[in-house]
This record gives structure tokens, sequence and C-alpha cells, in this order.
């Protein structure tokens, strides 16, 4: 592959991103149910909330399950809740939302005891450690990694119950290249929260840098066990990161495994084509352009590869077909790809072919500056130097600016 076409595979190959929730110091959002002594909820309690540090007060009302939402626009600060039942004695908490997800609790009156030393501890920790936590993320933002860092394990082992912490530090880690310590984070982010795809992910990713294999493909098969786009997804960016490094026998079992786990993710077919057209296995690039076309037709880069995969395995009647495709289509797309072939050609000194396709380009595209260049130089090798000096003026007219617009100046003025 020439590095201009590596390039362009490359740049292609831009890893498809699932969903993620978005690390935030500001706003908070907590999803509380209100329950009594036996659990069972408590309909239409209206709670009160306030800060008097920054003269915040908002009232809203339960529904009749017993379930409210409350946003507040700084998530860092404590609020006091005042919950107004509308039989029975009301009663205050303070709370601290943790910012990192939505915050879920239960919320009930107390008892005549009130809450016990060690639930009052337990809360006390609780907050701390998100305070800890949502320093870390603002450090984050502020650029400061090694501070950031600090503030995670200081949230972790304040609150080792809270899994927050051990997701940033397993990634931190992992990219520092540290994957003794990141598999031990995600270990114990697994065992908080079984089944947690950032934690299987970093499991993959530290055992197979690691050089671990089978412990690698053990939890590659655990995040793709339920299928779907979801594990299509992360097949697909490991096939990307393989592509991105060279490996390309690593990416296509990565992007065939994905075609699999879902059938309609265009980006596995689309990048098969790429891969399958560098190894100029042409009926696997069209199978692979064609089942990505019908996905999503509005591929123009993907229509090129169909149709230079029928043109090189020498069927010009599809290759004719897909042609028409795209002058109907994509001119502007058609008139790059037969400028390109031409330029093929003339560099192969095939000039009468390369004449053709710079004619074709044009067809598609009359303005199409450097096509007129090259067939200027076509007809400078046959000779013809009227219509050498035609093209090559109209290309200096075009794009005035381009680099070769000097040598083709000279030339119109040899030719007189």
């Amino acid at each position: 592959m020439t590095d201009r076409l590596r390039t362009a595979f490359l740049t292609a190959l831009l890893l498809v991103l699932l969903p993620a929730t978005a690390l935030a110091v500001g706003q908070g959002r907590l999803q509380g149910d209100i329950v009594d002594a036996n659990g069972n909820p408590m309909a239409n309690v209206e709670i009160h909330v306030t800060n008097d540090e920054i003269g915040y007060e908002k009232t809203i009302k339960a529904k009749k399950n017993g379930r409210f939402t409350l946003l507040v626009v700084d998530g860092t600060r404590t609020y006091t809740m005042e919950f107004r039942p509308a039989e029975g004695r009301s009663w205050t908490e303070q709370v601290k939302i943790d910012t990192s997800k939505v915050d879920k609790r239960t919320f009930s009156p107390p008892s005549a005891a009130g809450p016990s030393a060690a639930e009052i501890a337990a809360t006390q920790g609780a907050n701390k450690a998100i305070d800890a936590f949502n320093a870390g993320v603002a450090l984050v933002q502020q650029g400061d990694a090694s501070a950031a860092k600090a503030k995670f394990i200081e949230a972790k082992d304040i609150n080792p119950k809270m899994p927050q912490p051990y997701s940033v530090l397993a990634g931190i880690y992992l990219d520092e290249k540290d994957y003794p310590q990141a598999i031990a984070m995600a270990e114990v982010l697994l065992e908080l929260e079984p089944d947690n795809p950032r934690a299987l992910q970093v499991l993959y990713d530290a055992h197979a840098a690691n050089g671990d294999q089978a412990k690698a493909e053990e939890y590659l098969n655990q995040l793709t066990a339920d299928g779907g786009t979801d594990a299509a997804i992360r097949v697909f960016n490991i096939g990307a990161e393989a592509a991105r490094v060279g490996d390309l026998d690593g990416a296509l079992e990565s992007f065939e495994r994905a075609a699999e786990l879902d059938p309609e993710l265009v980006a596995s077919h689309a990048a098969l084509a790429r891969v399958y057209f560098d190894r100029e296995d042409w009926a696997n690039v069209v199978t692979a352009a064609e089942t990505a076309l019908d996905l999503d037709p509005d591929q123009p880069e993907i229509q090129k590869l169909r149709y230079e995969a029928y043109r090189r395995s020498g069927n010009e009647e599809k290759a004719m077909e897909v042609f028409a495709e795209m002058a109907e289509s994509d001119p502007e797309g058609l008139a790059t790809t037969l400028y390109e072939q031409g330029r093929e050609l003339f560099n192969a000194g095939n000039t009468a072919a390369a004449k053709a396709a710079f004619e074709q380009a044009l067809e598609a595209d009359a303005n199409y500056a450097r096509a007129h260049y090259m067939l200027g130089l076509c007809y400078v090798n046959v000779g013809d130097s009227a219509k050498a000096k035609q093209h090559l003026e109209k290309f200096v007219e075009l794009a005035p600016d381009d680099p070769e617009a000097g040598t083709a100046k000279d030339m119109i003025q040899y030719m007189g």
C-alpha cells in the first residue's frame, strides 16, 4: 500500500465511540424514593431544598409512588432537604449529590432512636469520597493529571465501595502502561459492579498489551457475549486500533467478527472493503462494499472502491454500471476517481488510456483543474500543442496558486 493510500485508509478508520456518561463537577441529578419504616412508598411528600451559601431554595413534590427527581446546577455543595409528609412529622437530611452519575437514594423518616454512629460515619465518609472524586475531575479539566490521580486514589481509599474512582484509575493506569495496576483496579470495579463493560474493556486491553492473549480473549468473550451493536462496536474499535498500528491481519479478524455480531453496523463492512482492497481481494471488496452501500447508500468513498474493484478485476460491464451510478449521485467524487485512475495510467506510461480517463473526469466535472493540467501533459506527449495549450491555460485560470501553475505557464510560453 502506498503511503498516500495507507494514510487515507487509517484516516477512514476512526474509532466508533460508545455512548458514555461524562464526568462533570457542576450539575448534579438526584433520583429519590421515599418509603416508610416498612418500606412502603410515601405518596405526595413535599421536599424543601435549600443551600444558604448560594441562596438556593426550591420546593418539589414526590409522586404517588414516592419517587422524585432533583436537578441542581452546583452539585459540589451540600443541600438541606426537609421532607414534609401529608401526615406525620417532617424530617431533615443533609445531602451531597454524587455528580459522576444519576445519584439514586432512598429516604425514610428517622426512627425514634435516630441514626446510629456507624450510619452517621458511613454518610460522612461517602460525602468525603465524593468531594475527593469531584476535586479529581476538576483537576482533570484543569489539565493537572498528576494531582487528579492523587484525588481519585484518595476517594478510593476513603470509600472502597465507590466504583467511580476504580473506573477512572483503571483507565489512567492503562494509559500509563502500568498494566498490573490497571488490572487490579478493573478487577475491583468488576467485583463492585459485575459485568461492568468499562472494567471488562480495561481487562481486555491490559492483558492483551501484557501479552496474555488467553486472558484477553476471555474478557473479550464476556464483553461480546450478549451480541448486539455495543459488542460489535467494541470489537470494531479493537480492529481500528490494530489497523492504526499496521496489524491488518488483526484488523481484518476484528472487522469480520464485528460484522457477525451486528450485521447492520455499516462501519465494519466499510472497513472490510478497505482492508480487502489493500489485499487486492476484488471479489470480497465488492461483497463488503455492496453490503455497506445497501445499509447506507451515501458513501462515495466506498462506491469508488466498488468501482475500482470491478475495473481492476476486469469486469468492465459492472464497472460501467457503477460508473453510471456515480455520475448521477456523486459527479465530483467520480471526477476524483477518474483523475486518480488517469494519473496512475500516465505514470505507468499509458498515455492513451490516461488521456481517456482525464477526459471522462472533465465530463463529470468540467472545472477539475488538475484534470486539465494532466490532460495538457497528455497532449504534449502526443505532440498536439494546440490542445495542450488550451488545457494548460484552463488549468492556470482555475488554479493560479497551484504548485504546478508555474510549470504550466512555462510550457504555455514555450509553445507560443
